[in-house]
Formats: C-alpha cells, sequence, structure tokens
C-alpha cells in the first residue's frame, strides 16, 4: 500500500515534501487537469472521463467515522462506498450508459466545485500527489431538494511530456459520515 493510501490526513500524506507553487506550469497543467475532469463529470461525458483514468488506478472513498478529538482514525480501514479499479469503473460507467440502470436514470443534474488545490511532486517522474477539497452540488429528477456532498480528495495524478494527465489514484475522504443522498451513483 502507498503513502497515498495508507494516511487519511493529508499533511501526513504529502508534507514532508515541497509543495509544487500555483506559479509553477506543473501546478497549472494539474489545476486544469482537475476542472476539465469535473466539466466531464458535470456534463454526463462519462466515456471522455473514462479516457482520463489510468489503466492501473484505484479509486476509493472509505466510510467516515464519528471519533473523540485526538484520535488518528476518522476513517474506516476496509469498509468503503466505492472500492473500484478500471474494470469495475468501465463496468459501472457502461451500465449508466448502455442500459436501464434506475438509479442513474434520468441522470443527476451535478456541479462539482474543486478547490484548495495543493501539489507535492512523488519521487517518480512525472507523479503528482494532489489535494483538494469538492462541494458537489446535486439535484435529481424534479425533487426540490439539493444533495451536498463534501470531501477532501487524495489524488495521485501523472503528467506526460505533452501535458496530457492520467488519474492514478483516488481517494475521497467525505466529511459526512451519513452521506444525506438518494444514492451514490455518481462520481466524485
Amino acid at each position: 500500500m502507498n503513502e497515498l493510501a495508507a494516511s487519511t490526513s493529508t499533511e501526513a500524506s504529502f508534507g514532508s515534501r515541497a509543495r509544487i507553487r500555483a506559479t509553477d506550469p506543473r501546478y497549472m497543467e494539474i489545476l486544469d487537469f482537475l476542472w476539465e475532469e469535473a466539466a466531464m463529470l458535470d456534463r454526463d461525458d462519462l466515456r471522455c472521463w473514462q479516457n482520463l483514468l489510468d489503466p492501473a488506478i484505484h479509486y476509493y472513498m472509505p466510510v467516515c467515522l464519528t471519533r473523540k478529538r485526538g484520535s488518528n482514525e476518522s476513517f474506516e480501514t476496509e469498509g468503503m462506498h466505492y472500492d473500484e479499479d478500471f474494470g469495475s469503473l468501465s463496468f459501472r460507467i457502461r451500465r449508466f450508459l448502455e442500459t436501464q440502470a434506475w438509479a442513474a436514470d434520468p441522470p443527476s443534474r451535478a456541479r462539482r466545485f474543486v478547490t484548495g488545490v495543493r501539489v507535492w511532486e512523488e519521487q517518480g517522474e512525472g507523479i503528482y500527489d494532489v489535494a483538494s477539497s469538492l462541494l458537489l452540488v446535486r439535484t435529481m429528477d424534479d425533487d426540490f431538494r439539493t444533495d451536498l456532498v463534501t470531501a477532501e480528495r487524495q489524488d495521485r495524478v501523472r503528467l506526460s511530456e505533452t501535458g496530457a494527465a492520467r488519474l492514478l489514484e483516488r481517494k475521497i475522504l467525505c466529511d459526512q459520515t451519513t452521506i444525506g443522498t438518494h444514492n451514490l451513483a455518481i462520481f466524485l
């Protein structure tokens, strides 16, 4: 298990390395990647989003736990809302687009706000650890209620020499212990 997967604290995961500052062109490439990814998901353009995923991707969301202050364990280490690889993500995308997946039809209307982006260079060439805050605003059907999901995302992104980016890993640390949405038939 790599450093990103082992820790639930961004600073514990990334803090010992020098951060890449916002004035660095690599930071801007990664920021543009995250914004474009959010726009694809907001448009429900799942095929294009799938092209941003590395074949070795690990996409997971541990269950948030309520613990007393000072406890180091805020997330479940075995129970997950999501624990997926490229094959399972591809299956979900195909199911949403090609079948009668009742939880995703009609599709949700969603807007993802990605903020607080911080980037650290990994020791491997062209691999970056990225922490960001996510606010997902979602409505379904003609329901007047709006679902809000907030989370920290800990990503591992590979930038090629041409500037093309691929998502290698995404760990989603949701702020809610009980997620107040109809379902999780959505990508965060």
